[in-house]
Formats: C-alpha cells, structure tokens, sequence
C-alpha cells in the first residue's frame, strides 16, 4: 500500500491502533508482515528487519539482493544504514514537532548534517554505485520526495543545491526514477494531513512522546 491507502484502512482515528496491529506487534508500531505461505504464519516486524526478511525470502537465487558483496561490505552496509535511518528519522520528526525556531534550527541542520556525511560517502547514481541497496531503500522514504516536501510545506526546510550536496541531488534524480520508489509514493495532500499534528505540536505517539520527553527512551532500564 502506498501511505494514503493504508491510512484509509485505519480507523477513523488515524493514529489508532487496529486490533490485529496489537495482536502481531507487542510494540504496536507498523510495519508488520504477516506472511502465511507456509504451514506456520510468520510474523516480522522492524522496517530494516522487514527490508531484509523480504529480499531474503522472496527472491530469487539470479535476482539482484540488497546486501549485495562479501560480508565486509554488507557489514558497511548495514551500519550505514542504521546511522542514516536513526539520523534522519529522529531529525525528521524533531524538525516538525519543535514549536520553537531554535530547536527547529537545531534539528534542521542534523539534517543537512547528516546529507553531507551521506553525501561525500555515495559514489552515485546510489550509494555503493550502481547497485541499489539497502541503504538506499532505509534513507529514500526520509530524504527524498514528500517528506522533504512535508519539512517545506511545515518548516520551509530545504537541501541547497550547493556542491556539497551535489551527490545528494544526483542520488534523488536516480531514486525518484525508480519504478518501485514511483509505485510506493503517496500524495502530497496526504502526507501534510498526516503530518499535520506533529506540527502542530498535538501529536501523541510513541514517537512525539520521546522526541518531546528523551528521558522516556530510558525508562525501565535499570541504570548501570
């Protein structure tokens, strides 16, 4: 589904959590796949975690894979891509739910922060070349198209279109061109109603609660 699909087979709360989400998902968080192929239903959850368990599970054994390389590289790849997603992710959300212009103008430039490491590491059209990989797929939903276009509409948030960010660009162009990045789009409508509370400073997910609150992230844990 793409984003506005899925929203419409929500409740009409739209940050509600559906019986069968709670029932899959002790975290209560999507995604979640349900895969029921075989003769035991298998439950993933965690979006990298997810990213993997699909290319492993439904390709097949000519088809490109998005660990590609010696273990080596797919180690690189894999920290690459935790580091970006966590950066990117918990800028994105900290940029929208910030009411203040200095914790805006903070979070802002962990963003651009962040687009300058991945940027003097891509060696272009994608990250490692001409291979799409999974660093590519966790980075795209937050660094290229609507969720840009969210920070614009919200925050007037923008990459410049300056060298340092010249790899950046050229990776957007590659990406935006992809089939699969195309057919997983949702409208821009969309994303700004769904957005809408975060920026507004009303939203109450897990999310907003421990961008507005970190010391949450730490609770239960016993201290060492």
């Amino acid at each position: 589904f793409t984003v506005s699909e899925a929203m419409e087979r929500k409740p009409p709360n739209i940050f509600e959590k559906t019986p069968l989400l709670l029932e899959k998902n002790p975290k209560a968080q999507v995604p979640v796949i349900i895969d029921r192929r075989g003769d035991a239903e298998v439950v993933v959850y965690e979006s990298l975690i997810c990213v993997e368990f699909v290319d492993e599970a439904m390709n097949d054994d000519d088809g490109p894979v998005l660990l590609p390389g010696p273990p080596s590289q797919r180690a690189n790849a894999r920290m690459w891509t935790d580091k970006f997603n966590n950066d990117l992710c918990s800028a994105f959300y900290s940029l929208l739910l910030k009411q203040d212009k200095d914790g805006q103008q903070s979070a802002a430039e962990k963003i651009l922060t962040s687009l300058r490491e991945f940027a003097k590491h891509c060696k272009g059209p994608f990250f490692y070349g001409e291979e799409f990989t999974m660093v590519d797929i966790a980075i795209a939903p937050w660094a290229v198209g609507l969720r840009m276009d969210v920070l614009e509409h919200y925050r007037n948030f923008e990459v410049p279109r300056t060298g340092e960010y010249a790899m950046y660009w050229e990776w957007v162009s590659a990406v935006s061109k992809r089939p699969s990045f195309i057919t997983t789009t949702s409208n821009l409508p969309a994303m700004i109603d769904v957005y809408r509370p975060y920026a507004e400073g009303t939203a109450y997910t897990q999310r907003a609660r421990l961008v507005i609150n970190p010391k949450l992230s730490g609770k239960g844990k016993k201290s060492g």
